[in-house]
């Protein structure tokens, strides 16, 4: 992320020229830095301030970084490293090498939900005897077999 001065500077670009069939608005940006395929938004831009904020409060986040880089807010190394990073990632998937996501342990072991199975095993299965008058029964808890 970088301040408002930098990010203006950052985003010089140059315009090739395509030649269409019989269009003549074909004009392509070229951007100087790694990546970056959109003008930088404007500072109040609702999309900057959420990823901006994003990558404060979680900076291993990828998706902040791509949007970052693809937008020209990052620095140039950071923006080459993300770049180089985004292309291994799409290489992957492009070999069908499944992507297993990084598993943080910061959650305490308490906060995990036990599995439906062997949830099923613990709980008490109610059993209800009807007897031959109407108005009573028994409700009699009978424990499963595992």
């Amino acid at each position: 992320m970088q301040s408002k001065g930098k990010a203006s500077s950052s985003a010089s670009t140059k315009r090739a020229t395509t030649t269409g069939r019989g269009r003549g608005k074909a004009e392509k940006k070229v951007y100087s830095l790694p990546g970056q395929k959109f003008d930088p938004p404007e500072e109040r831009e609702p999309l900057r301030i959420f990823y901006e904020s994003l990558s404060k409060q979680i900076p291993s986040s990828e998706m902040a970084e791509f949007w970052l880089m693809e937008h020209g807010l990052l620095s140039p190394e950071r923006a080459k490293k993300a770049y180089e990073r985004k292309q291994k990632r799409q290489q992957q998937v492009r070999m069908g090498t499944p992507i297993k996501p990084v598993v943080r342990k910061d959650k305490p072991e308490s906060s995990k939900k036990p599995s439906a199975s062997s949830n099923m095993d613990w709980k008490a299965k109610k059993r209800v005897n009807y007897s031959d008058d109407d108005d009573d029964f028994i409700v009699k808890m009978k424990r499963s077999k595992g």
